[in-house]
């Protein structure tokens, strides 16, 4: 297994502050899957979760201090398929060789970074989408009203401790613009995200999708 170091950059002194911070992070999984009792044996509380129309996806969310893990899966592979997202090839990885992950950025990007993305407006307002292949984790950047989209961790209560680290493994790095928030390792091998987190369970979510906390991750370099 190959070890890149491609993380959240610290930030210059006291008070300074990217344009963009770290929103959300998600994992594509099957809604036929046990990951829902999983987290519910745990005392962990998902969202209701948004069916996004002309997307072809439905998601459930769970609260990780200012942050959240989406849970994100096909529910209209029509719909999905004739999207330019093309989110039915992420919940294919097995299949498709696409990466199940994602990692949503909420500010301004950048001008001179615009050329390495494409806006999508599907779902009410601008998501810059970073322009590669499906192998790479999909990195967005939302840039919407100040009251959109709402971050489930402000409406939802969770035992869940805050995120202190997030490991993320696929077979291809992406390239994460500087943000500020909890700092993300990369690694080339097998799809896995951990979530490093300063309190609660420890939980297998998925086959490739786990809670840590920090005491006992050994997911990160």
């Amino acid at each position: 297994m190959v070890w890149l170091v491609i993380a959240a950059e610290p930030r210059r002194g006291s008070g300074y502050r990217f344009s963009m911070q770290l929103h959300h992070v998600f994992c594509m999984v099957d809604p036929a899957g046990d990951w829902a009792r999983r987290l519910s044996e745990a005392r962990l509380v998902l969202d209701q979760g948004t069916r996004h129309r002309g997307q072809g996806t439905r998601n459930r969310r769970l609260p990780l201090g200012p942050l959240y893990l989406e849970l994100l899966w096909v529910c209209d592979r029509a719909e999905a398929a004739s999207n330019p997202l093309r989110l039915d090839r992420r919940t294919d990885w097995c299949r498709t060789g696409a990466s199940p992950f994602g990692v949503g950025l909420r500010g301004q990007l950048p001008e001179h970074l615009r050329d390495q993305f494409w806006l999508y407006n599907d779902l009410g307002f601008p998501i810059w989408v970073q322009r590669g292949a499906p192998e790479l984790p999909m990195v967005f950047v939302i840039d919407p009203p100040p009251q959109q989209p709402e971050n489930p961790s402000c409406t939802a209560s969770s035992r869940t401790g805050m995120i202190r680290s997030i490991c993320l493994q696929a077979t291809a790095a992406a390239v994460i613009p500087r943000y500020d928030g909890p700092a993300i390792t990369q690694t080339v091998g097998p799809a896995r995200l951990d979530l490093v987190l300063d309190g609660g369970p420890d939980i297998d979510i998925t086959d490739i999708l786990a809670l840590r906390t920090h005491q006992n991750s050994t997911a990160c370099p």
